[in-house]
């Protein structure tokens, strides 16, 4: 499993992890027996549900740290079934607390966006509890010696990846007076100080201005070639794909070598590069450190330079111009539509499980020429199929035929004695009877390999 990436800046917004839910318990197999009652018939009970794996948002956590150093989850598995119809114990779900903002993929292809605090995604979910052979009484067959194995729960690997919710994303070169000004205009204490690269996470605080309430990132400092990894770019770019307005700071003295106008042409060109949607957002210029001699001036040049485009001039250590500002962000705000912004894409529209259904059965063949059999269902089949029980067994001869899997073999070309791969067991195919004198086109055929179980009948 790889290593999340580490908080050198201690900070962590991607987390690999392994998720097991709980498989469902077995069902019993058992009979009434008492004095006086003749006809108990059968009374095994089902198997308990197992337990899922839900992710829920919630505000009070801002990193992916906890679960990062967890990154095993996994779910008890639910107890089984016994005699006198006692059905077994559910096994508790389990919850994962992720902040606001967090995206689920799995095999790269999102399968839930949790920006809602309280928002909740049921990511693996456990296996169904196997029937007892109450269930399986029927007028033909009174009592029947058969009982499922309970469903194993979804297990499988996931990536998650935060991406901080904020309204207002402050975006410029290192030292640009980012975190000055959201220290001035909220109650965040970002770490400031006169050298390059002193904000090494995003810092997130409520602004509120004339009865308007919005949240404003302080994003690390941005220099060229940050989409593509230099400096800390590559990390935290995608911390500004959800703002709805991104606030340009400039320096008035530049970047050592770097004018205040090739500034904001190589910032505006890395965003474009990282990511269309933030070439297209809405951006306003600020030239910062408004106190200084040159702030003037920069401002009137970049104002001709860019006579499409807001330019405010601000201080953040008088105040200067930093109430202009905030007027123009909290009327712009309203108008920036929902359907403009970046979404994560791929979201299921309610909360539900995880895997993609895969219908049908699919044949292939193994490196050794072994025919396989493959498919969701077939695999859930065998799984709960208990094949110490010669009744389960029969059972399982008949749905291979419903479903059609015997035609489809002999269409591959099976023949006598060959080899089936069918959820992790072989299968040999044979045109004769078995010993008990029914018909079957199946034998089962156990090995002792780590990949087809231990040797037993299960």
């Amino acid at each position: 499993m790889s290593k999340p990436r580490e908080s050198r800046f201690g900070f962590i917004d991607t987390a690999h992890v392994y998720l097991k839910a709980g498989d469902g318990g077995n069902g019993a197999s058992s009979f009434r027996r008492e004095k006086f009652i003749p006809y108990g018939g059968p009374d095994g009970g089902h198997g308990g549900q197992g337990g899922g794996i839900w992710f829920e948002a919630s505000s009070n956590i801002t990193t992916l740290a906890e679960i990062a150093s967890h990154p095993h989850v996994t779910v008890n598995n639910a107890s089984p079934g016994s005699s006198n119809k006692k059905d077994g114990l559910k096994s508790e779900d389990k919850t994962i607390y992720v902040p606001r903002g967090t995206v689920i993929k799995r095999d790269g292809i999102v399968i839930a966006d949790l920006k809602l605090d309280g928002q909740r995604f049921l990511a693996a979910r456990g296996g169904r509890g196997g029937r007892g052979n109450t269930a399986f009484k029927t007028q033909f067959n009174t009592a029947p010696r058969i009982s499922e194995n309970g469903e194993p729960g979804d297990k499988f690997e996931a990536d998650l990846e935060l991406s901080v919710l904020a309204d207002v994303g402050l975006v410029g070169f290192p030292n640009a007076g980012k975190s000055t000004l959201l220290s001035v205009i909220s109650a965040a204490r970002p770490k400031v100080a006169s050298y390059p690269f002193t904000t090494l996470n995003p810092n997130i605080g409520m602004v509120t201005h004339k009865g308007k309430s919005f949240a404003a990132a302080d994003i690390p400092g941005l220099i060229e070639g940050a989409h593509s990894g230099k400096g800390l770019g590559d990390t935290f770019l995608k911390h500004i794909l959800r703002t709805k307005i991104l606030i340009h700071l400039v320096d008035p003295q530049g970047f050592p070598g770097i004018k205040p106008e090739k500034a904001v042409r190589i910032i505006e060109k890395e965003l474009k590069e990282y990511h269309p949607k933030l070439a297209k957002k809405t951006s306003i210029l600020a030239v910062s450190k408004g106190d200084l001699p040159e702030a003037q001036k920069v401002f009137e040049e970049l104002t001709k330079k860019f006579k499409k485009r807001e330019v405010f001039l601000i201080s953040g250590v008088s105040g200067k111009g930093v109430s202009r500002l905030l007027d123009r962000v909290i009327k712009l705000l309203p108008e920036i539509k929902e359907e403009d912004l970046y979404q994560a894409g791929g979201v299921p529209e309610a909360p539900r499980a995880a895997p993609v259904v895969k219908r049908g059965l699919v044949l292939s063949r193994d490196a050794d020429g072994v025919l396989r059999v493959s498919g969701e269902k077939v695999d859930k089949l065998i799984a709960m199929t208990n094949f110490t029980q010669p009744d389960s067994w029969d059972r399982l001869h008949k749905v291979f035929k419903l479903i059609g899997l015997d035609k489809a073999l002999k269409k591959a070309g099976v023949v006598a004695d060959d080899l089936v791969r069918i959820g992790g067991r072989e299968f040999q195919w044979s045109d004769e009877a078995l010993p008990t004198g029914k018909p079957t086109k199946f034998a089962y055929k156990y090995r002792k390999t780590s990949d087809y179980g231990d040797g037993q009948l299960r």
